[in-house]
C-alpha cells in the first residue's frame, strides 16, 4: 500500500544544475533499483538539447537505454506543463516507463487535456498540481472531478512551498480520499523547510489504510531549499513498520559516492531563511536571494518577504525582490 519515489535526479538536480555526469547518473539508477525502490525520478522531459551529462532528457529513448534490464522498479520523468509539445511524444514503448505531470493552478483546464493525451498514447501519468494548498477546497473538488475523468495512475498532494502543517496535508488528504476514484493512488510531494515532510508523510501512512500511497523523497534529503524527505530515513521507517524489505545499503552507498561530495560543494538544508520564505507561503528562491546577501541582516529577511505581494509569492520573480531591497535599502 505505501509506495516510495525517489526523485533525488530530478528535485536534487536544482541544487548542481542537474549536472550529475553520465557515468553518475546510469551508477545512481542502478543503485536506486537494487534497493528495491518502487519509483525512481530520474530527471525531466524538456524541449531543449540533450547533455548527456544532466539528468533533463529531450527525448524518452534518452532514459529509456538507461534503465536496468531486470528491475522490481517503475522509472518516472517529470514534464512541467507547457515545455514539452505533445506530438513529439511517441506511444508508449514500456510499460516501466510513468510521466508525471507538473502544472500551475491557472493551466489546470489545458494541463488535465494534455494528460488526458498522454493517457492515449499509452502513459501511466501521475498528476502533480503544484501549491496544492493554495486551491480552495471547490477548487480541489473541482480538480478532482476532473482527474476522475481520465483515470490517471495517481495524483499528488503536492507542499511546493513546504509551508504545510500537519492540519493542511490532513485536510487535503480527506478531501481527495473522499472524492477521488478509489483506483487512482494518492501521493506526497514535501519540501522541508519547515522540518515537518517526515512527520507529515508518516502521518498520512497512517491514514491511508485503504488507499494506496506513494510518497516522494530524496537520497540525503537532496533538494532546492531544505530538501526533501530521506529516502535512507524512509525506507528504514517503512521496513520497521511494515516489514517491507527496501535494501538500504545502495542508498548509502549513493550517498557517500556521489550525494556527498555534491553537498560539500553545495549545501542544502534547513535555515533560518527558509523557515521564513515557508511561514510567508514564499517560493524558496526568494529567501535564498536575500540570504545570499550579505548586506540584509537575517531580522530584516521576514520583513522583506512580507512585502511581496500574495498574488506574486508562489512563483520566483527576480525584479519583484530587488525592487523591494531597493526600497528597503533608500
Amino acid at each position: 500500500m505505501i509506495k516510495v519515489l525517489d526523485c533525488t535526479l530530478r528535485d536534487g538536480g536544482y541544487i548542481n544544475n542537474w549536472e550529475f555526469g553520465f557515468n553518475n547518473i546510469s551508477l545512481i539508477i542502478k543503485n536506486l533499483s537494487d534497493s528495491n525502490l518502487d519509483f525512481i525520478e530520474c530527471g525531466f522531459l524538456k524541449d531543449i538539447n540533450y547533455n548527456q551529462d544532466k539528468t533533463i532528457f529531450s527525448d524518452i529513448t534518452q532514459l529509456l537505454a538507461l534503465i536496468p534490464e531486470k528491475t522490481h522498479s517503475k522509472y518516472t520523468l517529470m514534464i512541467n506543463y507547457g515545455s514539452y509539445p505533445i506530438e513529439k511524444i511517441p506511444v508508449s514503448q514500456s510499460d516501466n516507463l510513468y510521466l508525471r505531470i507538473a502544472f500551475k493552478k491557472k493551466d489546470l483546464v489545458s494541463a488535465i487535456k494534455y494528460c488526458k493525451s498522454l493517457s492515449l498514447k499509452g502513459y501511466n501519468i501521475i498528476i502533480n498540481p503544484m501549491h496544492t494548498n493554495l486551491y480552495t477546497d471547490d477548487e480541489l473538488v473541482f480538480l478532482i472531478n476532473e482527474v476522475n475523468k481520465i483515470s490517471p495512475y495517481a495524483l499528488t498532494i503536492v507542499d511546493t512551498i513546504g509551508c504545510m502543517e500537519l492540519s493542511d496535508v490532513i485536510k487535503i488528504y480527506n478531501l481527495y480520499d473522499k472524492n477521488l476514484n478509489s483506483k487512482i493512488n494518492i501521493g506526497f510531494h514535501s519540501h522541508n523547510n519547515l522540518q515537518l515532510s517526515f512527520s507529515n508523510a508518516q502521518e498520512l501512512i497512517k491514514l491511508s489504510k485503504n488507499r494506496n500511497l506513494i510518497i516522494d523523497s530524496t537520497v540525503f534529503g537532496m533538494g532546492r531549499g531544505a530538501g526533501n524527505i530521506r529516502t535512507e530515513h524512509l525506507t528504514k521507517y517503512i521496513n520497521d513498520t511494515f516489514k517491507q524489505k527496501y535494501n538500504i545499503i545502495p542508498i548509502l552507498k549513493t550517498i557517500n559516492d556521489y550525494i556527498e561530495p555534491i553537498y560539500k560543494k553545495n549545501p542544502w538544508g534547513y535555515s533560518l531563511a527558509y523557515y521564513f520564505g515557508a511561514i510567508n507561503k514564499c517560493h524558496p528562491d526568494y529567501a535564498k536571494y536575500l540570504n545570499d546577501n550579505k548586506l540584509i541582516k537575517i531580522e530584516d529577511i521576514n520583513y522583506l518577504l512580507q512585502q511581496i505581494p500574495d498574488e506574486q509569492k508562489a512563483s520566483f520573480d527576480l525584479s519583484v525582490i530587488e525592487n523591494i531591497c531597493k526600497k528597503f535599502v533608500c
